[in-house]
């Protein structure tokens, strides 16, 4: 189903904390309040898609390129909405966030890491941002690939399809290798939208690297 942006306004925007300490949990306060802007969900084969864009001309909130987030707020009629968590994937003026949630994974379904799967590309990125985020309970992300180009792939056969990303270029930082896994991904698709794809894991560090979201994870 294609992602149909609906209006929201009254949007405030929490730091996500996953809190398992026990009690009503710290108090969070909002980086985000009072916003404006478009909030879209949609579906490809098993996997569902949540972007929020955000216009904050007169904030300056402190936002983390690929740290997690939760909103609330209203569309224009009224009705209140909450966000799954999301990756924030641009933290300038007009901030968007988005997240992707496969459904139905059978661990016993797993790529084997080192040996890649047959793929099909779905469509063009650019200015893609790779990522890989530290496990918990360390917080934050080291910049592995930026300003990259490639496509978002799905393997040609498996129930369901996996997908991933094909990166050719940009400038590296540190070492890739075959099985590194918790990787986040950002780039602009043909029509200058974010896409965001999570917890991938890089099946081949050579050129093109490609990085797939394995069986048994979601994002």
């Amino acid at each position: 189903m294609q992602a149909i942006p609906v209006k929201v306004k009254n949007v405030n925007v929490y730091p996500y904390i996953d809190w398992n300490g026990g009690g009503v949990g710290p108090v969070i306060l909002p980086v985000i309040e009072g916003a404006s802007g478009t909030y879209a969900v949609g579906t490809l084969l098993m996997s569902v898609f949540y972007n929020l864009d955000l216009d904050v001309q007169s904030q300056k909130p402190k936002l983390g390129i690929h740290q997690r987030y939760v909103a609330i707020g209203e569309t224009e009629d009224g009705t209140p909405f909450t966000t799954p968590w999301m990756y924030c994937t641009n933290a300038g003026s007009q901030p968007e966030f988005g997240r992707t949630i496969t459904l139905n994974k059978q661990d016993s379904e797993a790529i084997n890491v080192g040996s890649l799967p047959s793929y099909i590309t779905l469509g063009p990125l650019t200015d893609i941002t790779v990522t890989q985020l530290f496990p918990p309970p360390a917080i934050g992300e080291r910049l592995l690939i930026e300003n990259g180009s490639g496509n978002i792939i799905a393997t040609r056969t498996g129930t369901p399809h996996e997908m991933g990303v094909e990166v050719i270029g940009g400038n590296r930082f540190g070492k890739l290798t075959a099985g590194l896994k918790n990787i986040i991904i950002t780039g602009k698709n043909k029509e200058g939208k974010t896409v965001t794809l999570g917890n991938l894991t890089c099946l081949n560090p050579n050129e093109p690297t490609i990085f797939l979201r394995q069986f048994g994870f979601t994002s």
